[in-house]
């Protein structure tokens, strides 16, 4: 039985729960070690914030002396509840961002990639059906080496749903293998885990972060993984974990 979600968000950037509701959830769900990870974006160069799926610069503040606050009212002996937060990555500004980051005793951070210089990889497929297969397939490409610059900085303790832009169903149909062998390493010489994000399995693409054939390449480096809900609401804490385990036992 797995015990343990890292990857959850609540009301504080796109999730529908407060923090207080998203660990007593997962307390009754039976889990040992709750984490919540709500959105951190900070846009490079002096773009205007105004993404409401993130939290707010003004208020990282706020953010974490309420996951303090819920830490004292759920911890128990047998309950731990950790704190974090899941990082958009812009090879522009990571440096500024993490060093601001560390003002805070954060438990663990999640590198994440859903915006590709102005490209949304996750947030509609309408930004994907406007564009012909040849920029598909760049946007993949694009995609698979921003990841290895992620991964390369070490800056991350979880690397995040690593083939997201699979999400609404659109595929590269050039050879990436060279591109995904070079991520993959990455991953492996950073030392961060590599989510098994189960929320892939509800989203039109139907299968999980990252799918099993690059789950078993990952297994085969040695890259340690992680079974995550990124749930964003608290009936999902544990979504699939036991469907999960098993594919991973399936790949052992």
């Amino acid at each position: 039985m797995i015990t343990t979600s890292l990857h959850n968000h609540s009301t504080w950037s796109d999730g529908g729960a407060d923090i207080a509701a998203m660990a007593i959830a997962a307390k009754a769900a039976g889990l040992k070690t709750f984490g919540i990870s709500d959105h951190w974006v900070m846009l490079p160069g002096n773009c205007h914030f105004d993404i409401e799926w993130s939290i707010h610069p003004e208020r990282l503040d706020s953010y974490f002396q309420e996951c303090l606050e819920v830490k004292k009212q759920v911890e128990t002996e047998h309950f731990t509840m950790r704190i974090g937060v899941e990082v958009d990555f812009f090879p522009e500004n990571w440096r500024e961002n993490m060093a601001h980051l560390a003002n805070y005793p954060f438990d663990y951070t999640i590198g994440a990639i859903h915006n590709l210089d102005g490209f949304p990889v996750d947030s509609s497929p309408d930004p994907w059906l406007a564009l012909e297969q040849d920029a598909i397939n760049d946007i993949w490409r694009k995609y698979w080496r921003r990841l290895q610059a992620l991964a390369e900085t070490r800056a991350f303790t979880i690397i995040a749903h690593f083939d997201l832009p699979k999400k609404f169903g659109f595929r590269p149909t050039v050879d990436l293998d060279s591109e995904i062998t070079a991520a993959l390493q990455a991953v492996r010489n950073s030392g961060a885990q590599l989510e098994l994000n189960t929320a892939g399995w509800s989203k039109p693409c139907a299968e999980s972060y990252p799918s099993p054939s690059l789950l078993k390449r990952a297994l085969s480096l040695g890259i340690p993984i992680l079974i995550t809900a990124d749930a964003h609401a608290p009936k999902h804490v544990n979504r699939d974990f036991d469907k999960a385990a098993r594919l991973l036992d399936s790949l052992a």
